[in-house]
Parts: structure tokens; C-alpha cells; sequence
């Protein structure tokens, strides 16, 4: 009977999982018809009512004698969203999208109303129109106005619930002509001092940004800063100090009204244009009377701070933000110049405070509760700050002293890199350490021959080697120190840093034998002795290498690498360099030497592989 029970239950359980499979191919035919449907319909809403019902699951079959067993209910298809079938409507032309014609023509009308003051003045003063005050007084009705006009286009559309680009335009437009009256009162007619005609033109900015703030339009911002910045040499018919200080004073003007925070395009208006004003400045003054002029640095110094200062603000509002660093290059860029064209006593004297202060600037925005700011921006200060450093040290440096300045700075860079463990400052000690090694280069080349050995300063080559040496070794400390570098950089670090010191290593036994050949009057045996005991030097390094490696696992096949590598380059040596420069009894013992270290070496090598390899067999 048992037995029979369970036959019936096996064959309600195929029943109920048969019907469930009938019921699932339902639903599919169903879905497949609503979706013919709506295809070969016109309208998309017109699927739902020809769609056909969903058939439902009837009770299950019972028996008299036996209890049905309950089927499971089918699975029902998900709710199908209509299908919108119509095409998507096609974009507009640009002159059909909102408020695009009037922003052009708002644009175009700001830009030709300023050209078209800026000439007028030019052109009245030049016909001598007008007497200079109804020229300067009409300049000033027109500017108020532009402003007044733009206020009153603003309130209307303000009622009627609208807004565009006329009013913006308008106001840009008035607060740039009034820019211009500024200009020419102080630098055309003299008939305000310098001092006070940056201040009203200080005035005149703050006033026109901080409506622009107001009403969170940049165009106006930007419309007013370049129509003032560009238009200014056309009224004062040049470019020099007081246009350079004019324009810094409207950079400043900007900074001050929204700080960079959302609006780049005017970081690059209010940055670039002056900087490149400055740059004409300088070169104006010195055509002029060939003696460059100071203010230009003032100038440059404070675009310079203006720059650095709206980037930061800019990078903490926005991380991914670039605009910065290109105006802090650029501002940076006029800094130098403005430097570079005076005196050696001043050129060198700025570019080490330029390379100081941009070095402060580096650690204090690294770091909070300033920073850190964006790796753009911080590369580029740290890279000022390293090209000025250079800049110093060739422009002010004697002759001698040249390469080891260089050298010194890199060496403080690297020292700078392991101190503050900044990634930045790393990147900067790196970019130094190139431009010192290509600099040490004068040393070994110096030295591959006699006769130029005999000519070159071997006490600053023996300096310098020291210090190169330091810089190769700070620089892999740096590497290991710092957090982010990958393993395989690191690699590459200790390798570097062992070729180098293995170069100035040579250099400096070398410079030692030719001070000592020169102090007991024979240069020649000095030369060819350094040479010898480099050879030598090598050949031991290459044995430490080879005993060294085998005593720390982690390391052992590098150091193996590196040992054998230093070995073979140094049997190269012997036969390429030592067997044709070295002569007489330094050419001897630099054979037997170097032989007998190749045999010390691979015997010592053999008997500490064979203790690392017993505890091994033993465990």
C-alpha cells in the first residue's frame, strides 16, 4: 500500500510540473503576440487592448481516495512597459535653441561697442576733437549709461520672467568704457597720479565684478576683464608700467569678486592677457632707454601671487581642475622674465627667492589645512621652484662653481624629497638630478684621455663627485621613503643610484691621483693610477655585490645580477680602456689585481653558496 502511495504522489508531482510547462510556453506565445501587436500597430497604446489574457492554472485533479497534493502556482510574466516606437524628435539648429541668437548678438554688439569707444578716443585725440575734458566727460556718460541701460533691461525681464544674455552685455560693455576713462586720465593726460588712478580703477572693477557676482553671470566677469585688459595699450597708445600695473590691479579686481571657484574661463582672462601685457612692458622699456624697469617686477610679483592664490581656491572648490596650473605657469613664467633682463646681482638674487618662495608655497599647500591640492597644480609650483633654483645658480654662479651649484641643488631637493616624504617633491628632485647629471657629464669625458685630464679642475670634479655621490643615494632613499611608488620604480632607483655611484666613485679616485701626481710634479702616473685603482674599485664592489647578495633571500637575485654585471663591465674596462691608456707597471697591476679579485671572488662565492644551501638540506 505504501508503495502505491508513493507512485501516486510521484505521478501528481509530474502532473503539476507538466502543467507548469504548459503554462510557461502560454505566457511566451502570449508575450511574442502583444509584441507582433504593437509592432505592426500605429499607435503605441494600442497594444494593451488587443493583447490576449493570460491563461490561468485550473485546480489540480483529486481522487476520492487520495488527498491531492497542492500544485504550485505557474510563474506569471513580468508587467511589460509600452514600447514608444515614435522617432526622437531631431535637435534644433543652434539658432533655434533658447537664448543662443541673443547671446551672440550680445557678444558681438559688447565687443564692437568697446573697439568702437577705444578708437573714438584714440581718433579724438589724435584729431585734437573735442577739448581732453568733454572727451573724458562723454566717456563717463557713456560708461554710467551702458550700466544704468543693463539695470533696467535686467528688471524688465526679471518681470516678465525671462532672462538672457542683453543686460550682461550692456553692463560689460559700460564698465569697460569705464575702464578706459581710467586709463587715459592717468596715463594719456596725467591728470591723475598714478597711485590714485590704480585706486579709482580698483573701484571700477570691484563695482563691475561684484554685480556680475550678483547676478552669478561670467560672461559679464569675462566681458569686462578682457574688453578693459585688451583695449587698455590702445588709449594709453603703449605698453609699460602703468598698463602693467592697470592690468594687475583688474586681475586682482577678479580674484577678489569670485576667487576661481567655478569660474575658469575668467581665471585665464584675468592671467593670461596680463602676463603677456607685462611681458610687452618689459620689452617696451628696455627698446626704450635700454635700462629695464623695476615696476615690471612688481607687476609680474603680484600677478604671480594673484595666480597661485585662485588656483589654491580653485583646486579646494574643484580637485580636477587644471586651469591653475596653466595660470600659475604662465604668471610665473612673466615673473622670470621680468627678472631675467637685469643685472646679475638682481637676476640672481630674485631667482633664488623666486626658487625659495615657490619651495614654501610647495610644502604649505601640500598639506592641510590648506591643502593638499591637486598633483597638476603642485607639480607645477614645485617646478618653478626647481627651474628658478637652476636658474640661480648659472646666472650668478662663477664659471667654476657652475656644475657644482647645480649639483647642490639637486642634492637639496632630494634632501627635501626624504624630509617631507612628498611624492611632488620627489618629481621635483628627479627633474634637478637630470639636469645635474647631464652636467657632471663634463668630468668623466674629461678624463677619458691625458691631455684634457691634465687641463680640467680636478679639485671641483673630486667635489662634485662627492656630491653627486650624495644625490644618487638621497634620490634611492627618497624612492623607498615616499609613499605610492611601485616596486618595480624602487628596482630601478637602487640600480640607478649604484651605476652613479659606482661613475662618481671612479672620478673621484681618478681627481685624487691627478692632485697627488700634481703635487709630487708626475700628472701622468696620478692619471693612470686612478684609472688602475677605479678598475680595481669596481672589481671589489662586484664582489661585495656577489657575497652580499647570497646573505639576504628577498635581494639575492638582484644583487647577484648586479654583481655579476659590474664584474663583466669591469673586465670590459680592462681590455677596452686600461690595456690601451695604461702603461708600464699601473697596466700590470691592474691585470694581476683585478685576476686575482675574479678568483677571490668566485671562491668566496662558492663556499658562502655551500653554507647557504647546508641548513637548507639539513632542515
Amino acid at each position: 500500500m505504501s508503495t502505491q502511495l508513493q507512485d501516486v504522489r510521484r505521478l501528481e508531482n509530474e502532473f503539476a510540473d507538466a502543467m507548469n510547462r504548459m503554462y510557461a510556453v502560454g505566457n511566451g506565445l502570449a508575450r511574442m503576440r502583444a509584441a507582433l501587436e504593437v509592432e505592426t500597430s500605429t499607435s503605441p497604446d494600442s497594444w494593451a487592448a488587443h493583447a490576449p489574457a493570460v491563461p490561468t492554472a485550473p485546480g489540480p485533479a483529486t481522487t476520492p481516495s487520495v488527498p491531492a497534493t497542492p500544485l504550485p502556482e505557474p510563474a506569471t510574466a513580468p508587467a511589460r512597459r509600452p514600447v514608444d516606437l515614435r522617432r526622437p524628435e531631431p535637435l534644433p539648429s543652434w539658432w533655434q535653441r533658447e537664448g543662443a541668437v541673443t547671446r551672440v548678438l550680445a557678444l558681438a554688439g559688447a565687443v564692437v561697442t568697446l573697439i568702437g569707444v577705444a578708437l573714438l578716443l584714440a581718433l579724438a585725440m589724435q584729431q585734437g576733437w573735442f577739448v581732453p575734458e568733454l572727451r573724458v566727460a562723454l566717456g563717463v556718460l557713456l560708461a554710467v549709461g551702458l550700466v544704468v541701460a543693463a539695470h533696467v533691461v535686467r528688471a524688465r525681464e526679471t518681470r516678465a520672467g525671462r532672462s538672457s544674455a542683453a543686460p550682461v552685455a550692456i553692463a560689460a560693455t559700460g564698465y569697460a568704457a569705464g575702464y578706459l576713462d581710467v586709463v587715459a586720465v592717468t596715463t594719456v593726460y596725467g591728470w591723475v597720479p598714478r597711485v590714485g588712478g590704480l585706486a579709482i580703477a580698483a573701484v571700477v572693477a570691484v563695482s563691475g565684478l561684484l554685480l556680475a557676482r550678483r547676478w552669478d553671470r561670467q560672461l559679464l566677469a569675462l566681458i569686462t576683464v578682457l574688453g578693459a585688459t585688451l583695449l587698455a595699450p590702445v588709449v594709453a597708445e603703449n605698453v609699460g608700467d602703468e598698463v602693467s600695473l592697470f592690468v594687475v590691479v583688474l586681475s586682482a579686481a577678479a580674484l577678489l569678486a569670485r576667487g576661481d571657484r567655478g569660474w575658469p574661463m575668467l581665471a585665464l582672462a584675468r592671467t593670461v592677457p596680463a602676463a603677456g601685457l607685462v611681458l610687452l612692458g618689459v620689452a617696451a622699456e628696455n627698446a626704450d632707454d635700454g635700462s629695464p624697469s623695476r615696476v615690471a617686477i612688481l607687476a609680474a610679483v603680484a600677478l604671480s601671487v594673484l595666480a597661485l592664490v585662485g588656483a589654491v581656491s580653485a583646486a579646494r572648490h574643484r580637485r580636477d581642475d587644471l586651469v591653475g596650473s596653466a595660470t600659475v605657469a604662465v604668471a610665473s613664467v612673466a615673473l622670470l622674465v621680468a627678472f631675467g633682463v637685469h643685472g646679475q646681482t638682481l637676476r640672481t638674487t630674485g631667482f633664488a627667492i623666486i626658487a625659495v618662495a615657490f619651495a614654501v608655497a610647495l610644502a604649505v599647500t601640500s598639506r592641510s589645512p590648506i591643502g593638499p591640492v591637486p598633483t597638476p597644480l603642485a607639480t607645477t609650483i614645485g617646478a618653478v621652484s626647481g627651474l628658478s633654483a637652476l636658474l640661480a645658480v648659472t646666472s650668478g654662479a662663477p664659471e667654476r662653481w657652475v656644475v657644482t651649484g647645480i649639483i647642490l641643488t639637486a642634492l637639496g631637493y632630494a634632501a627635501a624629497a626624504v624630509t617631507t616624504r612628498s611624492r611632488v617633491t620627489l618629481w621635483v628632485a628627479a627633474g634637478t638630478t637630470v639636469v645635474a647629471s647631464v652636467a657632471y657629464l663634463t668630468h668623466p669625458t674629461a678624463y677619458i684621455e691625458l691631455w684634457s685630464a691634465r687641463d680640467h679642475d680636478a679639485t671641483t670634479a673630486l667635489l662634485d663627485s662627492v656630491l653627486a655621490g650624495g644625490v644618487a643615494a638621497l634620490g634611492a632613499w627618497g624612492v623607498d621613503v615616499v609613499r605610492g611608488i611601485p616596486a618595480h620604480v624602487r628596482r630601478l632607483a637602487r640600480v640607478a643610484a649604484l651605476i652613479a655611484g659606482l661613475a662618481t666613485s671612479a672620478v673621484a679616485v681618478i681627481s685624487l691621483g691627478l692632485l697627488f701626481g700634481d703635487a709630487v710634479g708626475a700628472t701622468s702616473a696620478g692619471f693612470l693610477a686612478g684609472h688602475a685603482l677605479a678598475t680595481v674599485l669596481w672589481m671589489v664592489t662586484s664582489a661585495w655585490l656577489l657575497l652580499h647578495g647570497l646573505k639576504a633571500e628577498s635581494r639575492r637575485a638582484l644583487s647577484v645580477r648586479l654583481g655579476l654585471g659590474l664584474a663583466a663591465v669591469s673586465v670590459a674596462k680592462l681590455f677596452l680602456f686600461d690595456l690601451a691608456t695604461l702603461d708600464g707597471v699601473w697596466r700590470v697591476a691592474a691585470f694581476i689585481v683585478t685576476g686575482l679579485l675574479l678568483l677571490a671572488s668566485g671562491t668566496a662565492y662558492a663556499r658562502a653558496l655551500e653554507r647557504t644551501r647546508a641548513p637548507e638540506a639539513t632542515a
